[in-house]
């Protein structure tokens, strides 16, 4: 003989397998993980900047005069090596430059010199979107070396107005923190289109 289930418990029990399978979705009493902010991506990113993480950023421009200036001024050298019967040229960074840059690959053409710099940079949060994961998020840049800051050395040298650029940095929730990990290649699929809203967050 089959027991016969009353209709209010039949809801009782119906309304608790409904929360159960909220809880198992949601999460019971669980408080929901902040979103990003654009304040909050500035101070992990400034943070990261300051131990010398994540600050190597790179600019190419055209200069007829940047290559014998910067061997005038000591900052690099021009190295020729043997290799295979083949001799090859290239500059490399003096000790007094590598304090002031982190790479070089400088052109005789006067084209296309590509430098990394070490900073110092002030930047502008343009956009945060939403992430290849859902924890993830995309936080758009926009910086420039701090010319009141920067050395002499790399001054003497280095056009003010070609020391700026954009980046995408990534940025992954961990538990109740976001972390700042890495930057997005141009060819990632996940790169957001560039940012058209105005300036979220500015850091001088």
């Amino acid at each position: 003989m089959v027991d016969i289930v009353p209709n209010t418990n039949y809801k009782t029990f119906l309304s608790f397998v409904v929360a159960a399978i909220c809880c198992l979705l949601v999460g019971c009493g669980a408080d929901a993980p902040p979103d990003l902010t654009a304040p909050g991506a500035t101070t992990l990113i400034s943070q990261r900047w300051s131990h010398d993480e994540l600050n190597h950023l790179s600019v190419v421009f055209h200069s007829d005069t940047l290559v014998e200036c910067g061997v005038s001024n000591g900052l690099w050298k021009l190295v020729e090596t043997v290799d295979r019967g083949y001799t090859r040229r290239a500059y490399q960074l003096t000790e007094k430059g590598s304090k002031v840059l982190f790479a070089i690959n400088l052109s005789d053409s006067g084209k296309r010199h590509e430098l990394t710099l070490r900073g110092p940079y002030s930047f502008e949060i343009t956009n945060i979107s939403p992430g290849a994961q859902p924890d993830t998020r995309n936080v758009q840049l926009h910086w420039q070396v701090d010319w009141d800051k920067a050395p002499a050395d790399l001054k003497a040298c280095l056009p003010k107005f070609e020391l700026s650029g954009s980046e995408v940095a990534l940025f992954k929730l961990y538990g109740p923190d976001w972390r700042f990990l890495s930057y997005l290649k141009p060819d990632d699929p996940s790169m957001p289109a560039p940012a058209t809203s105005a300036v979220l967050d500015k850091m001088p």
